[in-house]
């Protein structure tokens, strides 16, 4: 490997290192305040899934023909993209429906969803050129530090307009991308990666969809869950996804995912979450987002570093991520949010663990993971 191109990789991981925190950024930024969006819109839990639908509708044509943007412009589809999931933030404290906030949802799904891939092709193509086995895990390191501080700003903002909220996240947002990303390599024929992909087992795709839809389960509800049915308060309510988010990034940095501790994690969270909803107290309840978070937390990175085909894991998983969110609203409708959050926790983490029994390896073997 020459030095040219070792400085040129260099400078490509400071710059997605950014690019993946914006993307952590926004939507943590939106999720606590879901409640007082929920609120000033009088949406009913079937309404606000609807409109949390339209995040998973606007992604899934995204995801689609993102593939074909990047083969040929892959910076400028990052860019772009990158901007304009940041910038639409405001616009969801500008709806006045059900209606506008679900097109509003669908557009930030759309540039979301392409962001996603744009920047997950990048850092494969980064790191199959240049550091095989450190690139992802520093990436969604900047990810989950891109959540953490959006959700902590929330949860420090719960009493500053919505509005006011999300334009000033935006316009910081805005420019750190405006910054970094004119530092982004020029694309190159040479830059293409040359590796034949391995398809992904069918239990790492498990385990990359159960990871995935519980950690969107998880971050859109339970603000709301603990602020509404558990009489938290909004800001004790955006205080559970911040807990919920530090868990992961923690966990992210602290275990290597083997089998073990993955299986491990995940149950205490399946025993945790029922028992704080039988309790019904908020405390309670924090805690129990702190092992849903921990639990959580390295699966996704090590379903990635499992599998032989990224993309296909990352665009599988984030559309679970996104479905998740509404599937949960249409049985919350029915049975009542708290119930219908127990089970899903209960019964996808049961099956998250007997994916990663399956996949994982029973040691750390030094192959990238988060």
């Amino acid at each position: 490997m020459d030095r040219r191109r070792f400085r040129q990789g260099g400078r490509e991981w400071l710059v997605l290192w950014w690019v993946f925190f914006v993307n952590g950024a926004v939507l943590s930024s939106w999720a606590p305040r879901i409640p007082a969006v929920a609120a000033s819109l009088d949406l009913s839990d079937r309404g606000l899934g609807i409109a949390l639908f339209g995040i998973a509708a606007g992604s899934v044509p995204a995801l689609l023909v993102t593939g074909r943007l990047i083969r040929r412009r892959r910076a400028t589809t990052l860019c772009l993209s990158g901007f304009a999931f940041a910038a639409g933030l405001p616009l969801i404290a500008a709806a006045d429906s059900l209606v506008t906030l679900t097109v509003v949802l669908v557009l930030l799904g759309a540039a979301g969803g392409t962001l996603d891939i744009a920047m997950n092709t990048a850092a494969v193509r980064w790191e199959r050129t240049i550091a095989p086995r450190r690139v992802l895990s520093r990436l969604h390191g900047g990810y989950s530090t891109g959540v953490l501080v959006g959700a902590g700003g929330a949860t420090l903002a719960a009493d500053v307009p919505v509005g006011l909220h999300f334009t000033v996240v935006a316009g910081v947002l805005v420019v750190v991308l405006a910054v970094v990303v004119p530092r982004l390599p020029a694309e190159t024929p040479a830059d293409a990666p040359t590796r034949t992909r391995r398809a992904a087992r069918p239990a790492v795709l498990v385990l990359a969809v159960g990871a995935l839809f519980l950690e969107g389960v998880v971050t859109d509800w339970s603000a709301l869950l603990a602020a509404r049915d558990l009489g938290a308060g909004p800001t004790a309510g955006a205080a559970v996804v911040t807990t919920f988010t530090v868990a992961m990034a923690l966990s992210r940095t602290l275990t290597a995912g083997t089998r073990t501790a993955a299986v491990a994690g995940v149950l205490l969270a399946v025993v945790a979450v029922p028992a704080a909803l039988v309790l019904a107290h908020p405390a309670v309840f924090l805690a129990a987002a702190a092992c849903v978070g921990a639990g959580l937390g390295p699966l996704f990175p090590a379903a990635v570093g499992a599998s032989g085909d990224i993309a296909t894991v990352t665009a599988v998983g984030y559309c679970a991520y996104l479905a998740g969110p509404p599937v949960l609203g249409a049985a919350a409708e029915a049975v009542g949010l708290p119930v219908a959050f127990g089970v899903a926790v209960s019964v996808v983490g049961v099956v998250v663990a007997m994916a990663a029994r399956r996949c994982l390896p029973r040691r750390h073997s030094g192959e990238r993971a988060e």
